[in-house]
């Protein structure tokens, strides 16, 4: 995730749990009436948070190396019958 899909998801899951918050009450009168201070704050402090945890981590990982992978070496090698004579080859693999 880039710095800014970061920073808005932060944003927006700040702004998701402020509303929540501030709608719980079922009561019969304007629904925003005097919260329009505490959703403000909410929207500012979430992506203030949002811009702190993303700039907190980096970009960027580690290089990861593959150590020793084993290394597989086949031959063909002679088949022989109990005369001593070839009838064919076959395939020898070899693990180091």
């Amino acid at each position: 995730m880039t710095r800014l899909t970061r920073t808005a998801a932060a944003a927006f899951t700040a702004l998701t749990l402020s509303t929540a918050l501030l709608a719980g009450g079922a009561e019969a009168r304007p629904r925003w009436h005097g919260h329009g201070g505490a959703i403000a704050a909410g929207v500012i402090g979430g992506i203030a948070l949002g811009g702190l945890f993303a700039a907190s981590r980096s970009a960027y990982a580690e290089p990861v190396y593959v150590e020793d992978a084993p290394v597989r070496r086949c031959e063909l090698v002679e088949r022989f019958n109990r005369y001593g004579e070839v009838v064919g080859h076959r395939r020898v693999c070899s693990i180091y």
